[in-house]
């Protein structure tokens, strides 16, 4: 019972910051970018969370910098979950050769970090929607597609899928028909921590200074840490919106992936 209110709590929450992401530029009636006052001005009238490091108020640039951090993960999770489910069940159906050079590939992939690939392709492509959708696809696809070749490995075994093969239905048939549903559940599971690993790859860009300067709660983070001593908000506030984001992706759909499979 109590897990079941934490879990509806959290899901409000995380509705409220992912609208406030979305929406939030609606509601900037000005130039998040204009200069108001000087640097990290405290909160006061007019300027409820103070002012960032160049004198804008912060507000504003909250408001506005988190729709693409939403946006562009959820997006490059999806896919990325669809290219890795995809290839897991081949290596996985397939077997053999082909089970071969899968855990071999998801293997290499898997031994390169993150940040290398994320500093690599962002040095070597520059910014870009794109670019960063690429490096999510890059390093989310290796882990579903683990997951996706084991869980198929284990529905092999099972007499549904020997009898599918059995009585000729066609491998695409039995893929769709056999496969897929019964390894949606880890699949869908897994997903939410690519969500969670795909906007903080989506926000480091911003923190490690890759991209315009556009209100990106990642870049406001590494922006004003220097000041937060003066005025912490242009810091504690998109540092706190993102780990929302990342930490309620991951309880909510693992909690939703467990609550649709269980019956």
């Amino acid at each position: 019972m109590l897990w079941r209110a934490v879990t509806v709590l959290l899901a409000v929450v995380a509705l409220a910051v992912v609208l406030v992401a979305v929406f939030g530029d609606l509601l900037v009636s000005g130039d998040p970018g204009r200069i108001v006052a000087i640097p990290y001005s405290p909160p006061g009238p007019g300027l409820p969370l103070g002012t960032d490091y160049a004198g804008r108020d912060v507000l504003p640039r909250v408001l506005a910098g988190g729709r693409f951090l939403v946006l562009v993960p959820l997006f490059a999770t999806a896919l990325a979950a669809v290219l890795g489910t995809a290839l897991g069940m081949l290596g996985g159906y397939l077997g053999g050769v082909a089970n071969v050079l899968t855990s071999r590939l998801d293997t290499l992939m898997l031994a390169v970090p993150p940040i290398l690939v994320l500093l690599v392709l962002l040095n070597g492509w520059g910014y870009s929607t794109a670019t960063l959708i690429a490096i999510v696809v890059i390093t989310g696809a290796p882990f579903v597609s683990r997951v996706a070749r084991a869980s198929t490995l284990q529905v092999m075994q099972n007499d549904y899928v020997t009898q599918s093969i059995a009585l000729g239905e066609s491998r695409l048939s039995t893929v769709v028909r056999e496969i897929l549903p019964n390894i949606a559940h880890p699949v869908l599971a897994d997903a939410g921590t690519r969500l969670a690993i795909a906007v903080t790859l989506t926000a480091s860009a911003g923190f490690l200074g890759f991209g315009p300067d556009a209100p990106n709660w990642g870049a406001m983070i590494s922006q004003n840490i220097e000041g937060i001593s003066l005025t912490p908000w242009g810091v504690v506030v998109p540092a706190v919106l993102l780990a929302v984001v990342t930490v309620s992706a991951n309880i909510l759909l693992d909690r939703f992936a467990a609550k649709a499979f269980s019956r």
